[in-house]
């Protein structure tokens, strides 16, 4: 899948620091998906942000989490308004590099719908 040239997300919807993901990992709720965790914290900004941990047992290749990568950031950024205020972690699972954006996309609306709302 290609995704359009002028689409990126805004480096203040992304969580930099890693005191921010200590912050989210430590008093963060934890969903668990067949390709994923969730982790989800409140924040006090008033809008979503994201966080991804993605492992060399995710996909050998820094070209496939690479990819991984960008497939996440374009569901957070289609999707904004499921995530309401929260920090939000993807954890990825072994194997993961065979994942669509369509299968990815369902997943985490998925999981988002039935029990982040």
């Amino acid at each position: 899948m290609t995704f359009p040239l002028n689409s990126h997300l805004p480096s203040d919807l992304k969580i930099r620091k890693s005191s921010e993901f200590k912050e989210v990992f430590e008093r963060g709720n934890r969903l668990h998906t067949e390709n994923f965790t969730v982790i989800y914290n409140a924040n006090s900004l008033g809008f979503p942000r994201l966080g991804l941990v993605v492992g060399k047992k995710s996909s050998k290749s820094a070209v496939g989490r690479n990819r991984i990568k960008r497939i996440f950031r374009e569901i957070f950024r289609r999707n904004k308004n499921l995530f309401d205020s929260f920090d939000v972690v993807f954890l990825t699972k072994t194997k993961i590099e065979a994942l669509s954006y369509k299968k990815a996309e369902e997943e985490i609306a998925g999981v988002v719908r039935s029990k982040l709302l």
